[in-house]
């Protein structure tokens, strides 16, 4: 009985594996589409910058494309909201897509990660990142925390680490 159960084990450990490995576009977002007004298209000569502005952060970016390369850099401020009611930033990963002429990604690439710095803080990324064949444009996505604030949280003596928040933006992922 104890072989049987071993080999049932087995058998579904690598289903499971297997189910990932087929389905490891699933998790991923390449050929999720982005929205026309997140796309930043690239400039074939000269350096490009702009604001990049969700409800939750903003990001003053600069860039150049240099052949096959992009030199990217930038500051990120998390927005207002965020700042008046929370002290720390609990984590945030900033992520940059590349994206073909419809506006699908074809490849992500991390460009900023972090846990636990001071909310009111900026915080800067400065990446050479290579460019997949037919990238015309790129965008931000990014996932984060906050916690903190003591006053406006669960205790109602005020006291604590307050309350804590969540906040993300990802590319579009159809699944039909």
């Amino acid at each position: 009985m104890g072989f049987n159960k071993k080999i049932t084990g087995y058998f579904m450990l690598l289903s499971l594996v297997g189910l990932v490995a087929c389905q490891s576009s699933f998790f991923s977002y390449r050929g999720a589409t982005v929205e026309p007004d997140d796309r930043i298209y690239l400039l074939e000569e000269g350096p490009g910058h702009g604001l990049w502005q969700t409800f939750d952060l903003v990001i003053d970016y600069q860039y150049e494309k240099k052949a096959d390369m992009l030199e990217l850099s930038g500051v990120v401020e998390l927005s207002h909201h965020y700042r008046s009611l929370y002290e720390i930033l609990s984590r945030l990963y900033l992520t940059v897509y590349f994206l073909d002429n419809e506006g699908k990604v074809l490849e992500g690439k991390q460009v900023f990660i972090s846990t636990s710095l001071k909310i009111d803080d900026k915080f800067s990324f400065k990446h050479l990142l290579e460019i997949p064949p037919d990238t015309v444009s790129f965008t931000f996505s990014y996932m984060g925390g906050v916690r903190g604030g003591g006053g406006g949280g669960r205790d109602p003596d005020g006291g604590g680490d307050g309350d804590s928040d969540s906040f993300y933006k990802f590319p579009r992922k159809s699944f039909f």
